[in-house]
């Protein structure tokens, strides 16, 4: 009987426990919803859109802050700069990540486009670190920055006296580059991933994001939303960080068994407790407190911006089940290997 390749036998655990890849027919079910959900949210959010025109008349009238649609530029340029920054780094990178990539896992044009993902996850760590230590720089000794996060302050400060709120100094730098990365994001998986299995669903995740950033900036709503961008960056960086770790050729499964631990841990309690419980708890108790001239501003843009939090969050949950799945898939994977 002939000894089966590595490649085989690392595809075996994936087939008998369904988990290396999703069923054709339920893959189909999911990108219908995700397509239909990315255009009900579109339609909406154009649709109330106008109404941001009413919280500028509100902000006049009581002299508050507001940044309007110019205030944008800075977050195209910064556009640009991620444009230019990641795909120079991919250019550059290369050649170091074909030495590192497994050469038992990846061959051929499999390995090439590959190569591409383990470079944008390197982009991933790098920007998503530095984003994160610029979050925590400008919300550092603030009174909205949670014990949960490491600060001092409570998270129902992040909205306290909503719309009069203070101004803390380079949130406004903080913010527009963290619009700008969206931006990037949007139009990259728009223009360049469109064949991608997983298009509409990072399609919805990107309109989201986006639309979240752009309206809570325009809400001036950037005290809690600055807590929702730090609470979401470190995921990225360790789930970049297990899935390169995961497909590099020298790794160890005991270092591999405890990234993956660490990225389940930060997204389950990031994500998954500190996001519902710090941000979308008090942004249902806000809106119910408003004053009816307020409320009557507030009603239509702080009510979607409620409802597009409650389904981001829904995507959490279903990416953890996933992060779980394919990370039991790949140790076992990875064990039934070293045995064999």
């Amino acid at each position: 009987m002939s000894k089966k390749s590595q490649r085989e036998i690392s595809e075996e655990p994936a087939k008998e426990n369904g988990l290396h890849s999703k069923p054709k027919k339920d893959h189909a079910s999911m990108k219908i919803v995700f397509k239909s959900l990315s255009i009900i949210v579109i339609c909406v959010i154009l649709g109330i859109w106008s109404e941001i025109s009413r919280f500028y008349s509100f902000s006049q009238a009581h002299g508050l802050r507001y940044w309007s649609y110019k205030e944008f530029f800075p977050a195209v340029i910064a556009m640009l700069l991620i444009f230019f920054y990641r795909y120079s780094a991919e250019y550059l990178l290369r050649g170091w990540i074909d030495k590192i990539l497994d050469n038992v896992k990846y061959k051929g044009e499999e390995r090439a486009s590959h190569i591409k993902r383990m470079t944008k996850w390197v982009c991933d760590i790098i920007f998503y670190t530095l984003t994160t230590l610029f979050g925590y720089w400008v919300l550092w000794g603030t009174k909205y920055l949670p014990a949960e996060l490491g600060g001092s302050g409570k998270c129902s400060a992040s909205l306290e006296s909503y719309p009069f709120q203070e101004d803390t100094p380079y949130i406004r730098e903080y913010y527009l580059l963290q619009i700008g990365n969206h931006m990037f994001a949007f139009f990259d998986n728009l223009l360049f991933k469109r064949g991608e299995r997983n298009f509409y669903e990072m399609m919805l995740h990107h309109i989201l994001a986006l639309s979240l950033t752009m309206m809570s900036f325009q809400l001036n709503l950037v005290h809690v939303g600055s807590i929702v961008l730090i609470i979401h960056d470190p995921g990225d960086i360790f789930l970049c960080i297990s899935r390169f770790y995961s497909d590099s050729k020298c790794k160890k499964m005991s270092v591999l068994i405890c990234i993956f631990i660490l990225n389940l841990f930060v997204w389950i309690y990031l994500r998954l407790y500190v996001f519902p419980s710090c941000v979308i708890f008090y942004f249902f108790k806000t809106y119910f407190s408003f004053t009816p001239e307020a409320f009557s501003v507030f009603r239509f843009t702080v009510g979607l911006i409620i409802a597009k939090q409650v389904l981001l969050i829904s995507m959490h949950i279903y990416w953890v089940i996933i992060m779980g799945q394919r990370a039991f898939s790949t140790l076992v994977r990875k064990k039934k290997i070293r045995t064999t």
